[in-house]
């Protein structure tokens, strides 16, 4: 049976042909980089470096500035912890992932201050960000785009702020990173947290931690080991990357990633016209109800509804039967549900890919209407 992928804010499907071969060449012609001066050795070094300075160029930093992650989860981790204050308060939104969450949960001696977004307003969504920052803020941690309901938050207009004040910013870039310009220079953070298999279509378990070319920032570490270098010290080298990069690199990854980079063309305005045309089309559905796609600042390309009084895993199911791969459930983002009012079934998610057409928009309206009218759930 054919079907309509619609779960790209999950993972990016298909990847190309030209990611697999990179991949495929790292398989039979790399060793390990930095652990050796022969061929195959100097071949994964090199491979490494062309990743570092691909993403240097679309992320706008220096590639000695680009830490490699096994994911965007480690990313942030590693951030979070190497630069949580021992006191104070850091600030987040009501929206984020569990993987900004769950690490910010399991710091000792600090304070959590959350702001809830307005669903409909930037202007005031960043006056609810201003107005949790206190005094001793010292630490902001905030999604770039809502994994649930794809809304952006005015994470530029909030980096200023926090600048202002002497605030590191680090933002999750999960879901714009690939679909629309991310440049950290013009952001005015500190870090972005990236993975590589989402909007940019490269394998999974890779992703990257972009630090600011200006930053200053000392990092404690979370793993310690080899680096290929500086074998003698004790410590881990206190320069970036080498820093926070410990033990044998995903050599696959790290080849499938940089050709990602190198084939990614940025299309957001075809990506907005597939959102706005399934949002518009299931609002035009009795018994649809579609979530946080009132805001005058943009989203990622993806839409969170649900079909009345049906839980969102039984649709994921009966949307299956119909040829729509989409997902349903909580997100790994209780708190976001929680501000949508979708906390007790969650809801189901469409979101959008290189590979999608407007036709698929128009086959997932047209699945839920007729389940609609069949309405045996």
């Amino acid at each position: 049976m054919s079907f309509i992928y619609l779960d790209n804010a999950a993972t990016a499907y298909p990847k190309s042909d030209y990611v697999l071969g990179a991949v495929i060449s790292a398989f039979k012609q790399c060793g390990n980089g930095g652990r050796g001066g022969h061929s195959l050795s100097v071949k994964a070094t090199e491979t490494v470096f062309a990743c570092r300075v691909a993403l240097a160029s679309l992320f706008g930093t220096e590639p000695e500035r680009v830490v490699l992650t096994c994911g965007a989860t480690a990313a942030l981790n590693i951030a979070i912890k190497g630069l949580a204050p021992e006191r104070g308060g850091v600030l987040c939104s009501v929206l984020e992932h569990n993987a900004v969450l769950r690490p910010l949960y399991t710091l000792e001696g600090v304070r959590l201050d959350f702001f809830a977004p307005s669903f409909s307003s930037q202007k005031q969504s960043l006056k609810n960000a201003v107005s949790a920052i206190k005094e001793d803020t010292r630490l902001a941690v905030i999604t770039a785009a809502s994994n649930v309901c794809g809304m952006r938050l005015p994470v530029k207009e909030i980096c200023a702020e926090c600048r202002r004040r002497g605030i590191v910013t680090v933002l999750d870039c999960a879901q714009t990173a690939g679909h629309i310009s991310v440049d950290i220079r013009e952001l005015g953070a500190d870090l972005i947290c990236l993975p590589a298999h989402k909007g940019l279509g490269g394998p999974a378990g890779m992703g990257a931690l972009i630090v600011h070319p200006d930053s200053r920032l000392r990092f404690r570490t979370l793993i310690e080991g080899g680096t290929g270098e500086a074998a003698r010290d004790r410590y881990m080298p206190p320069y970036l990357p080498e820093r926070l990069e410990a033990g044998s690199c995903n050599i696959l990854g790290i080849a499938g990633l940089a050709a990602a980079c190198e084939e990614l063309s940025l299309d957001p305005e075809r990506e907005e016209r597939l959102r706005r045309m399934t949002v518009e089309g299931l609002r035009s559905l009795d018994g649809v109800q579609v979530y946080g796609a009132d805001s005058d600042g943009g989203y990622a390309p993806l839409v969170a509804f649900n079909i009345t009084s049906v839980p969102s895993d039984r649709a994921t199911e009966l949307l299956e039967q119909r040829g729509i791969l989409l997902r349903g459930g909580l997100h790994c983002a209780p708190l976001a549900h929680a501000a949508l009012g979708t906390g007790r079934y969650g809801c189901l998610r469409a979101s959008f890919g290189k590979s999608n057409s407007a036709e698929d928009a128009e086959a997932l309206v047209d699945a839920v209407r007729a389940l609609l009218k069949q309405n045996t759930f």
